[in-house]
């Protein structure tokens, strides 16, 4: 179940600190003096040397790959990483169980033929249980993104202002100019792959009893809408 006081923690945690953002500008500031990222540019013709650089298009996003941008994103990653693992051990005994249960729902249906409605709904409820899980930890990694990626934008504000070539970027770049942008790993958005990759020998029955549930599911909302 989500509380009210589970979203206010997650909110929290995703809000960037005074100290972080200080460090991220700190951090930005000295890479721009120092001219990092390099940016090769071509000279200005010799006729407008002197005068003020005219603006420049925003770098592919690739050329600006700094230390603290993959700093950053390897931070994430690892994190994200260490919350899915504690979520799989938190939650073995409700896999072990679906799994097993797997297995007899495809017992019953694919091979003695004899459909069990109220199993399947048990079975579903289960699946069910372990989808909510994976949802709550998502909202507590996807804030661990949010955050990683405030303080990438502190960071590209503050080389901004002490790079020698990013400082000629438009006054506002687009508003999705965000080099290094940290995104969740697909696999949050399809918890029911986690049910399947760390069980090889249980992945085709549970593959195929999470067909037969969603079949199931199909028919009575398509027998609710005919209705």
């Amino acid at each position: 179940m989500i509380t009210s006081d589970s979203v206010n923690g997650v909110v929290r945690r995703g809000r960037l600190g005074r100290t972080a953002r200080f460090a991220a500008r700190w951090r930005g500031k000295r890479d721009g003096a120092r001219g990092v990222p390099r940016i090769p540019l071509p000279e200005p013709p010799e006729e407008q040397r002197g005068e003020i650089p005219p603006p420049i298009e925003p770098p592919a996003p690739e050329l600006l790959i700094t230390p603290y941008v993959m700093e950053v994103r390897t931070g994430v990653r690892r994190a994200t990483e260490q919350m899915r693992s504690a979520l799989i051990g938190r939650e073995h005994a409700l896999l072990s169980r679906v799994r097993a249960e797997s297995v007899r729902v495809v017992t019953q249906y694919d091979v003695r033929e004899d459909p069990r409605p109220a199993a399947l709904a048990r079975y579903g409820h289960w699946v069910g249980q372990w989808r909510t899980s994976v949802d709550r930890c998502r909202s507590h990694a996807q804030a661990v993104v949010d955050q990683a990626n405030q303080r990438l934008a502190c960071y590209w504000d503050a080389v901004r202002e002490t790079h020698p070539q990013l400082s000629r970027l438009p006054r506002r770049p687009p508003g999705d100019w965000l080099p290094g942008r940290v995104e969740l790993d697909r696999s949050w958005q399809q918890p029911d792959v986690w049910l399947l990759a760390d069980d090889d020998s249980a992945r085709t029955a549970t593959s195929r009893a999470l067909q037969i549930l969603e079949r199931q599911n199909t028919d009575r909302v398509d027998g609710r809408t005919a209705r």
